[in-house]
């Protein structure tokens, strides 16, 4: 009889369990968007839903979730019914449960398309400051860092920043020429923050050359 007791006051447990979990689905964000056509040319998130091998274009928003370019994501997202929808809109509504993770990378497999728009900046600068920064959030916390350089631009290939700009690049994980304050080098990175506080900051920044 106690057993019977415990098992039917665990039974509402399994049902919420079961209940909160419906609808949800693992989502991984690439680490940058696609230029796509929907109502109008915009930039689509690139994803893999569930256990797709596939990148897709993602037409929708995920409310709740803010993007960075230079992250790959791994989230966990609620997919819901949107009852009388416009034609031209989509029938589901996604909302952020969980960022399950967060790590600085450059998507493998990316579309043709979109790895050929990948733009390329190239450079030359001294090396004024080097800093390891915590990039870790949540329980990752204090477990996770990159190396970031404050450089002194002395020439440039880019109209983004010029001759004698300051600016910040945090390093890939293993740079072709390992660098030394006070000296100077060709950099190249991939891509570039939108919008750091510490102003122009370059993201996947490789060493390519020692100039002196």
């Amino acid at each position: 009889m106690k057993k019977l007791i415990g098992l039917l006051f665990l039974l509402p447990l399994l049902f919420a369990s079961c209940a909160s979990n419906k609808g949800t689905v693992k989502m991984i964000v690439a680490s940058q968007q696609g230029d796509c056509v929907g109502v109008a040319p915009q930039k689509c998130l690139l994803v893999k839903m569930g256990t797709d091998t596939n990148w897709t274009f993602f037409y929708n928003q995920i409310e709740g979730f803010q993007y960075e370019p230079g992250y790959e994501y791994v989230l966990e997202v609620k997919e819901e019914k949107v009852e009388n929808v416009p034609a031209d809109a989509s029938s589901l509504k996604y909302i952020l449960v969980k960022e399950v993770s967060k790590t600085p990378a450059v998507s493998e497999g990316l579309p043709e398309s979109v790895k050929s728009a990948v733009p390329n900046y190239q450079w030359g600068g001294r090396v004024l400051r080097i800093a390891e920064e915590n990039i870790g959030r949540g329980a990752a916390k204090g477990k996770m860092s990159v190396t970031v350089l404050e450089v002194l631009v002395t020439s440039s290939e880019t109209d983004e920043f010029k001759d004698g700009d300051t600016i910040h690049c945090e390093l890939v994980a293993s740079p072709k020429v390992m660098p030394i304050v006070g000296r100077e080098y060709v950099f190249k990175a991939k891509d570039m923050h939108p919008a750091h506080a510490l102003g122009v900051y370059m993201l996947e920044t490789d060493v390519q050359d020692l100039v002196r």
